[in-house]
Parts: C-alpha cells; structure tokens; sequence
C-alpha cells in the first residue's frame, strides 16, 4: 500500500509539473519524495531545477544539502546549508544539516553546538533533541544522551528511534528492566523495525534470557534476512547454551552477508575452539584482526598460542 501511494504521488507531482513547468514548489516536493525512498540522483535533480527557477528557495537549498549528506559529499552539503542560512539565518534544519556534518567528520563539539543552537531556536523540535542525545553518545556522556531522548519522547511519543535510543543508553548504564520496556514500547511502535527487535534481542541475552533472546534475533532475520550482525547474535546465544554447531553456522552465514564483520570472525573462532578445532580457530582470530587491528580480544587469543601477527 506504501509504495503505491509513493508511486501515486510521484505521479500527481509529475502531471503537475507538464502542466506548470515553473512551479518550483512542485519540483521539490517530487525530490523530497526521491530523497526518501532513497532515489538521491532524481532527488537532486529536482531540487537543482528547484532553485534555478527560485534561487532564493531555502527549502530547496536545505533539502539539497540533505541530500548530499545522505551521500556523503559534505562539501557540496555545506555549501547548500551556508545558502539557506544566507536566505533565512533562523533556519532550523540548516543547523541541523551542519550538526549531521559534524558528527559524520568526527567533530562531536561542534556536532553538539550545531544541535543545540537548532533547539534554542525550536524548544520543542524532537528530531533536534534526538540527534543532540546522539552526539552525546558519542561522547559517552549518557546521562545527557538520556535526557535528550527523554525531551525526544515527551514532544513526539511515538518516536521510535528516540525509544530505541534509550533503551540501548538503559542497557549501557546496566537498568535492563528499563531498557527492555523502552525496546518494546519501540518494537509495539513499528512492529516491522528490524533494530528494535535486533536490539530487543541483545537486552534478554544481557539479562540471560538466552531463549528469549534467539527468538528475538529470529523474528529480526524474518523480517531482515541479510542483517548480519543478527545471525552474529544469533550464533552467539547458540554458543550460550552449548550449541556450538548452530553458532558456527550462524556466524557463517553472518559472514556471507558481510565478509568484514570482525566481530563474526572472532565468535567463530571461539566456537571452533568448543568443539576442537584449533587451527581452524586461528585462523579466524587472524581474519578479525586482519580487519580489525585493534581486536583486543583477537589479538590475546593469537597472543597465547604464540602466533600474535594477523599475518
């Protein structure tokens, strides 16, 4: 039904523009469509003709440089958001924009400034307080990262990523009961989010609920087959209850998806150790620390068979 009613409106905004060619409006309500069903080219396209037809269009100009953050060309994104706050200073997404810069270039300072100017020019504009409780977790001041999520949650109720956000930053600061009913409330929200109920999963194998657990990373691979770190968590509730065959074809499978998991590599190592299978073990330590230099934890087990180099 969802699509249909994209395909529906596209057209409607296609007919519009033959009929009206110079209606700006028009061309960037069809590329606010591209960009969210992921159709970044079309979607710039659009609003590009946008602001040659209203050059001073801030709307345009902000939804462009959306779009090439989404992309990651944040050059071109700046320069789009620099445009709009010419235009209108007072643009809150502009802010926005500059904040989701900030945080993809590793300046969390700034990211967190940005945020909070966008918020001290609208109080009560959720997806601000959502991504400032982001940046926090960056930081890792998860205290603030709460609190953010919280003013989310008190503004839009159904928000659920400011629900899933918070259930993981309960996780983090040990309060599993709170973290689960967060992710539920989250998973009640959008039954079909995958994260939600990946996440749900990783909270009941904290809490040791094994069981609970592997059905929640089973309902995630249902409605997400190629997610790999839900076969990763999978295998590692296997590994839990002693099925280790099951774990290794769960990490496997996780790494058929995606061949740069570490994380994947390391878990089947250590379930090839559970079952006696050292070289194989190995050599699995040595791919995770191939990707991961820093694998700790590969890097001990490499260490204490005398063979510490990934090479």
């Amino acid at each position: 039904m969802k699509n249909i009613l994209i395909e529906a409106s596209i057209e409607t905004l296609k007919e519009t523009i033959r009929l009206k060619p110079n209606f700006a409006e028009a061309h960037c309500s069809l590329g606010l469509i591209y960009s969210k069903t992921g159709d970044y080219q079309n979607a710039i396209a659009c609003f590009k003709t946008a602001i040659r037809l209203k050059p001073d269009y801030a709307d345009a100009h902000c939804n462009l440089g959306f779009v090439y953050e989404k992309t990651g060309d944040y050059q071109a994104a700046i320069e789009c958001f620099e445009k709009t706050k010419r235009i209108q200073p007072d643009y809150v997404d502009a802010h926005c924009g500059f904040g989701l810069i900030y945080g993809n270039t590793g300046d969390h300072q700034k990211e967190i400034e940005c945020f909070k100017e966008a918020i001290r020019l609208k109080p009560d504009y959720a997806i601000a307080h959502y991504n400032l409780g982001v940046a926090y977790w960056k930081t890792g001041d998860y205290q603030a990262e709460m609190a953010c999520y919280k003013e989310a949650i008190r503004l839009k109720p159904d928000y659920v990523l400011a629900h899933r956000g918070l259930g993981m930053a309960y996780g983090k600061a040990g309060d599993l009961r709170a973290a689960l009913a967060c992710l539920k409330e989250a998973a009640r929200l959008e039954p079909d989010d995958a994260e939600a109920l990946c996440n749900l999963g990783r909270m009941y194998g904290e809490a040791g609920e094994y069981q609970k657990a592997m059905e929640y990373f089973e309902k995630t691979i249902r409605l997400k087959p190629a997610y790999a770190e839900a076969h990763n968590n999978l295998g590692f509730m296997y590994g839990k209850i002693g099925e280790h065959q099951k774990a290794i074809e769960c990490y496997e499978e996780a790494i058929y998806i995606d061949p740069e998991l570490a994380i994947a590599h390391y878990n089947l190592g250590v379930a090839y150790e559970a079952i006696g299978e050292p070289q194989k073990a190995l050599a699995c330590y040595k791919e995770a620390l191939r990707i991961q230099p820093d694998y700790p934890e590969a890097r001990d087990k490499l260490g204490k068979s005398g063979k510490v180099s990934p090479d």
